[in-house]
């Protein structure tokens, strides 16, 4: 099987790659959007409901601000109040890799929000 010149090259960007550099830049001009609104509210990116029974609940929430992306991970109901069970912090670059491998349908529900929070703040 002969190689066509120029079809493997070492610097051409592959689909994934692509699709998450776009993720980050979508982003960061979200970010500076935000900042530019002068509210200083965070946007929620999306919740997902980890685990629910009658007494007791998990909630990951993510949320973007000016310079990071927040996962925190929320305990409710029951005899517990409510607290933040654990929480990560993200860079935009490294929130684009971890959701983009860890969920297709996630990362997807991000772009729309992102998608929808550009348009909605450009108006």
């Amino acid at each position: 099987m002969k190689k066509e010149k120029g079809l493997c090259n070492e610097k051409q960007m592959s689909f994934d790659d692509f699709l998450i550099n776009n993720f980050k830049s979508k982003l960061d001009d979200l970010s500076l959007n935000l900042l530019k609104t002068g509210t200083g509210k965070p946007l929620i990116l999306y919740t997902t409901l980890l685990d629910e029974n009658d007494e007791y609940g998990e909630q990951e929430l993510a949320i973007i601000n000016e310079n990071y992306v927040v996962i925190q991970v929320i305990t409710f109901g029951g005899f517990v109040p409510m607290a933040v069970q654990h929480q990560r912090v993200f860079t935009f670059e490294e929130f684009s890799i971890w959701v983009f491998k860890r969920s297709a349908s996630l990362f997807l529900q991000c772009l729309s929000t992102i998608d929808d929070a550009l348009v909605s703040i450009n108006r």
